[in-house]
């Protein structure tokens, strides 16, 4: 590594196992397990099966995890985040007939 490369590294950023991020996500919002169940839908056995590691949930259930959460999708199934897109996140497309007027 030269020196103009580690001026620009910020840090290292752990990589962490799925059932990680799972159990990460519901304590940042400060949820047990049992509360996080009710929220998505499911049993509380789904919820520690998942944080340990045991079963990889549906993708149904990371999009509810991550709605109950507020943590990003992306971020809970895969640990990418927009640092990890070399275009900077663009690929986010808003539906059509939201975009801004112009005259």
């Amino acid at each position: 590594m030269t020196i103009a490369s580690a001026g620009r590294r910020r840090g290292v950023v752990p990589v962490l196992t799925e059932a990680q991020r799972l159990m990460i996500a519901r304590e940042y919002v400060g949820l047990n397990q049992g509360e996080l169940a009710d929220r998505l839908g499911v049993g509380t056995a789904t919820v520690q099966r998942a944080e340990s590691g045991k079963t990889k949930p549906r993708r149904t259930t990371f999009m509810a995890w991550s709605m109950a959460t507020g943590v990003d999708l992306d971020w809970l199934e895969k640990g990418a985040t927009a640092d990890d897109d070399p275009d900077g996140g663009g690929d986010v497309v808003r539906p059509k007939g939201f975009e801004p007027l112009t005259f």
